[in-house]
């Protein structure tokens, strides 16, 4: 990583001696978003384009209106249920749009959403929703028969977000505080055990509110969600965009194991913006791509990245930096096409009200 970090340190040098236009950099500004918290701003947009197509799975679609009512809906069944502020709600449900709508809602109901891979061993599963001490578990049916113990209440949407039970209509009036949790995700932890990480709705506003002005995002927008739930790229895959009006695009059958059939679901599905993890990113980069693409972006991070972009390829690579308790991003810059075959490419500077420091081995 060193190499990586002196280009930070260059990159530091110039941004001392530059003016302050606004740009992927360390740039200190207050959050765009001063009075609402996310299940506002994407309330907001349902009422200003209801119609507009917001997440996507397969051939199945819910409009900005759709989503809205349903989370309203599930985020009323939950206030029912003792979900409020700063309560944690887990959320393990496979790729499908109730994911979507399941996180919307326990946020629009005041609590903190807990995403839980399916895909976990039901050992660490059982240990997370344990240690989160989170009361309600939101679910679909074939995950919820699959674990052995379940908090005091469980909620079981189907694939498309609806509850299987009917329950008395209504809204939530709940809302959040910028000091209240937004969502808790689990890592590995330094000594291997798994620990929970807080992330508040402040800090998620300023990663929404920099996102959103460092790579110009509009309601044109048709952005991937290919992040396994419990990493927290999901968080970045998700709400930047769906409070700017944009859509989100669940892929059906792909996996990162397979680049070309990635890079064919990015065109067929005409996505402008997207994120991969580091391996996958370095591997697309080496394929053929058609001189005119939708995709205008192409996120990376979680690893170290190795290579620069070929001249070719028709969108810009972004690397980004940042621990899950920095929330998800903490560093970001774009790396230019095979600048510099000598180092390893910069992991950037930081995003904005974020401060960076160079440290030596002794911390210093």
């Amino acid at each position: 990583m060193s190499n990586a970090l002196e280009g930070l340190s260059r990159e530091y040098e110039l941004l001392r001696n530059a003016d302050q236009t606004p740009r992927i950099g360390n740039h200190y500004q207050q959050n765009s978003f001063r009075h609402e918290c996310v299940p506002q701003l994407v309330s907001a947009q349902a009422a200003a384009a209801p119609n507009a197509i917001a997440v996507t799975h397969g051939k199945k679609s819910l409009t900005y209106q759709e989503l809205d009512r349903r989370a309203d809906q599930l985020a009323h069944h939950l206030r029912s249920l003792g979900v409020g502020p700063d309560v944690v709600v887990g959320l393990c449900i496979d790729r499908s749009i109730a994911v979507i709508v399941g996180a919307l809602a326990i946020l629009k109901a005041g609590g903190a959403y807990l995403p839980l891979d399916p895909s976990y061993p039901t050992r660490r599963l059982m240990f997370v929703l344990k240690d989160a001490q989170a009361p309600v578990l939101v679910t679909g049916h074939c995950t919820a028969a699959a674990l052995p113990v379940h908090p005091e209440s469980v909620v079981t949407l189907d694939p498309e977000g609806q509850l299987r039970h009917a329950v008395s209509s209504g809204t939530s009036s709940t809302k959040p505080n910028a000091d209240d949790l937004a969502y808790v995700i689990y890592t590995s932890g330094s000594t291997g055990q798994p620990k929970g990480v807080e992330i508040t709705h402040d800090s998620l506003l300023n990663l929404v509110s920099w996102h959103q002005r460092a790579f110009q995002i509009t309601p044109n927008d048709r952005a991937s969600q290919l992040s396994a739930l419990g990493f927290d790229a999901s968080v970045w895959e998700i709400w930047p965009y769906l409070t700017a009006g944009a859509s989100v695009h669940l892929p059906d059958g792909v996996t990162g194991n397979n680049p070309e059939a990635v890079r064919d679901w990015l065109i067929s599905q005409e996505i402008t913006i997207c994120f991969l993890p580091t391996p996958l990113a370095e591997c697309m980069m080496t394929l053929e791509w058609p001189t005119k693409s939708s995709l205008r972006i192409m996120l990376t991070g979680a690893d170290v990245l190795h290579h620069y972009p070929p001249k070719k390829l028709p969108f810009q690579l972004v690397n980004n930096y940042g621990p899950t308790e920095c929330t998800v991003v903490a560093t970001s810059g774009i790396v230019p096409p095979k600048e510099h075959a000598d180092r390893l490419p910069s992991i950037g500077t930081p995003m904005d009200n974020i401060g960076g420091y160079m440290l030596n081995e002794k911390g210093q």
